[in-house]
């Protein structure tokens, strides 16, 4: 069983509250869900939920990164002509 330390994560992640980090780690679960993204998922057979801790774990997952995506999604093209 993997242990994850919430301070270790919260100083990896740059983020002070806790309930953020927690905010964090479900927009990706549900980000992955979303988009079914097989290609992460291939090579593991880890639930998603340690999977995405331990991308946060290793520094790879920030709050910037996933808002970064949420706006581009929001953002409609233009429709000029």
């Amino acid at each position: 069983m993997i242990k994850f330390s919430t301070d270790d994560l919260l100083r990896k992640s740059g983020i002070e509250d806790k309930y953020e980090l927690t905010r964090l780690a479900i927009r990706r679960i549900r980000q992955l869900v979303k988009e079914k993204d097989k290609r992460a998922l291939e090579d593991t057979h880890e639930k998603l939920p340690i999977l995405v801790l331990k991308e946060i774990a290793e520094g790879k997952l920030k709050p910037e990164s996933l808002e970064e995506e949420s706006q581009e999604k929001e953002t409609p093209p233009s429709t000029e002509k």
